[in-house]
Protein backbone atom coordinates (compact mmCIF):
# COMPACT_ATOMS: atom_id res chain seq x y z
CA UNK A 1 0.00 0.00 0.00
CA UNK A 2 2.78 2.40 0.95
CA UNK A 3 4.63 1.57 -2.31
CA UNK A 4 1.49 2.32 -4.34
CA UNK A 5 1.13 5.72 -2.64
CA UNK A 6 4.79 6.61 -3.30
CA UNK A 7 4.39 5.55 -6.95
CA UNK A 8 1.28 7.72 -7.35
CA UNK A 9 3.05 10.64 -5.67
CA UNK A 10 6.03 10.48 -8.07
CA UNK A 11 3.74 10.03 -11.08
CA UNK A 12 1.78 13.14 -10.09
CA UNK A 13 5.02 15.01 -9.48
CA UNK A 14 6.41 14.06 -12.90
CA UNK A 15 3.18 15.01 -14.69
CA UNK A 16 3.27 18.42 -13.03
CA UNK A 17 6.86 18.96 -14.12
CA UNK A 18 6.28 18.59 -17.85
CA UNK A 19 7.37 21.21 -20.32
CA UNK A 20 5.78 24.62 -19.88
CA UNK A 21 3.64 26.04 -22.63
CA UNK A 22 5.65 28.51 -24.68
CA UNK A 23 5.22 32.16 -23.76
CA UNK A 24 3.70 34.47 -26.34
CA UNK A 25 6.36 36.75 -27.70
CA UNK A 26 6.03 40.07 -29.47
CA UNK A 27 8.34 42.96 -30.03
CA UNK A 28 5.41 45.37 -30.30
CA UNK A 29 4.62 47.62 -27.36
CA UNK A 30 1.04 48.07 -26.14
CA UNK A 31 1.02 51.52 -27.76
CA UNK A 32 2.09 50.03 -31.10
CA UNK A 33 -0.58 47.30 -30.90
CA UNK A 34 -3.17 49.98 -30.18
CA UNK A 35 -2.07 52.27 -33.02
CA UNK A 36 -0.96 49.82 -35.69
CA UNK A 37 -3.35 46.91 -35.12
CA UNK A 38 -6.43 47.99 -33.19
CA UNK A 39 -7.00 51.64 -34.15
CA UNK A 40 -6.22 51.19 -37.83
CA UNK A 41 -8.52 48.17 -38.18
CA UNK A 42 -11.29 49.72 -36.09
CA UNK A 43 -11.14 52.78 -38.36
CA UNK A 44 -11.77 50.53 -41.38
CA UNK A 45 -14.95 49.24 -39.75
CA UNK A 46 -16.10 52.65 -38.51
CA UNK A 47 -15.50 54.24 -41.92
CA UNK A 48 -17.18 51.41 -43.84
CA UNK A 49 -20.80 52.32 -43.09
CA UNK A 50 -22.03 55.90 -42.73
CA UNK A 51 -24.35 58.53 -44.12
CA UNK A 52 -23.13 61.93 -45.25
CA UNK A 53 -25.78 64.61 -45.59
CA UNK A 54 -25.27 68.03 -47.13
CA UNK A 55 -27.16 70.48 -49.35
CA UNK A 56 -26.81 68.08 -52.30
CA UNK A 57 -28.54 65.30 -50.37
CA UNK A 58 -27.52 62.19 -48.46
CA UNK A 59 -24.86 59.77 -49.55
CA UNK A 60 -24.92 56.26 -48.11
CA UNK A 61 -21.48 54.72 -47.75
CA UNK A 62 -21.14 50.97 -47.26
CA UNK A 63 -19.21 48.12 -48.90
CA UNK A 64 -20.69 47.33 -52.29
CA UNK A 65 -18.20 45.00 -53.98
CA UNK A 66 -16.85 41.65 -52.84
CA UNK A 67 -13.40 43.23 -52.53
CA UNK A 68 -14.74 45.98 -50.25
CA UNK A 69 -16.56 43.45 -48.05
CA UNK A 70 -13.37 41.35 -47.88
CA UNK A 71 -11.29 44.34 -46.79
CA UNK A 72 -13.71 45.06 -43.94
CA UNK A 73 -13.86 41.35 -43.12
CA UNK A 74 -10.08 41.25 -42.79
CA UNK A 75 -10.12 44.17 -40.37
CA UNK A 76 -12.90 42.56 -38.32
CA UNK A 77 -10.96 39.28 -38.14
CA UNK A 78 -7.84 41.17 -37.07
CA UNK A 79 -9.79 42.85 -34.27
CA UNK A 80 -11.18 39.51 -33.10
CA UNK A 81 -7.59 38.34 -32.60
CA UNK A 82 -6.45 41.72 -31.26
CA UNK A 83 -8.39 40.99 -28.10
CA UNK A 84 -6.01 38.06 -27.56
CA UNK A 85 -3.01 40.31 -28.18
CA UNK A 86 -4.17 42.53 -25.34
CA UNK A 87 -4.19 39.55 -22.96
CA UNK A 88 -0.53 38.64 -23.49
CA UNK A 89 1.49 38.70 -20.30
CA UNK A 90 3.38 41.97 -20.20
CA UNK A 91 0.62 43.84 -22.02
CA UNK A 92 -2.33 43.02 -19.78
CA UNK A 93 -2.80 45.61 -17.06
CA UNK A 94 -4.51 43.10 -14.75
CA UNK A 95 -6.22 39.73 -14.84
CA UNK A 96 -9.73 40.99 -14.20
CA UNK A 97 -11.30 44.02 -15.84
CA UNK A 98 -8.60 44.35 -18.54
CA UNK A 99 -9.32 40.78 -19.64
CA UNK A 100 -13.06 41.50 -19.68
CA UNK A 101 -12.52 44.54 -21.92
CA UNK A 102 -10.23 42.58 -24.26
CA UNK A 103 -12.94 39.89 -24.49
CA UNK A 104 -15.58 42.54 -25.22
CA UNK A 105 -13.45 43.80 -28.11
CA UNK A 106 -13.20 40.29 -29.54
CA UNK A 107 -16.93 39.58 -29.13
CA UNK A 108 -17.96 42.89 -30.71
CA UNK A 109 -15.54 42.25 -33.56
CA UNK A 110 -17.04 38.79 -34.08
CA UNK A 111 -20.36 40.54 -34.74
CA UNK A 112 -18.64 42.72 -37.35
CA UNK A 113 -17.06 39.63 -38.88
CA UNK A 114 -20.44 37.93 -39.14
CA UNK A 115 -21.95 41.07 -40.65
CA UNK A 116 -19.29 41.09 -43.38
CA UNK A 117 -19.91 37.44 -44.14
CA UNK A 118 -23.65 38.15 -44.39
CA UNK A 119 -22.98 41.42 -46.28
CA UNK A 120 -25.33 43.11 -43.81
CA UNK A 121 -24.49 46.84 -43.68
CA UNK A 122 -26.93 47.54 -40.81
CA UNK A 123 -25.43 44.80 -38.63
CA UNK A 124 -21.95 46.06 -39.53
CA UNK A 125 -22.92 49.57 -38.42
CA UNK A 126 -24.26 48.20 -35.11
CA UNK A 127 -21.14 46.09 -34.60
CA UNK A 128 -19.01 49.19 -35.13
CA UNK A 129 -20.92 50.83 -32.28
CA UNK A 130 -20.26 47.80 -30.07
CA UNK A 131 -16.54 47.96 -30.92
CA UNK A 132 -16.53 51.66 -30.04
CA UNK A 133 -18.25 50.95 -26.70
CA UNK A 134 -15.72 48.22 -25.85
CA UNK A 135 -12.81 50.53 -26.68
CA UNK A 136 -14.29 53.47 -24.77
CA UNK A 137 -14.98 51.42 -21.64
CA UNK A 138 -11.37 50.24 -21.59
CA UNK A 139 -9.99 53.72 -22.31
CA UNK A 140 -12.15 55.22 -19.55
CA UNK A 141 -10.55 52.81 -17.08
CA UNK A 142 -6.96 52.49 -18.35
CA UNK A 143 -5.93 55.12 -20.90
CA UNK A 144 -4.10 57.94 -19.16
CA UNK A 145 -3.92 59.96 -22.37
CA UNK A 146 -7.73 60.05 -22.57
CA UNK A 147 -8.02 61.22 -18.96
CA UNK A 148 -5.44 63.99 -19.49
CA UNK A 149 -7.14 65.19 -22.70
CA UNK A 150 -10.46 65.68 -20.93
CA UNK A 151 -9.03 67.86 -18.13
Amino acid sequence: MKLKFVGLFFTALLLGCGPKAPQANSSLSLKQVMEWVIDSNADVIWDSVKSISNVQGTTEIYPRTDAQWEAVRNSAATLVEAGNLLMIEGRAKDNKQWMDFANQLSKASELALKATQDKDKDALFDAGGNIYNACKACHDRYADFDKQASK
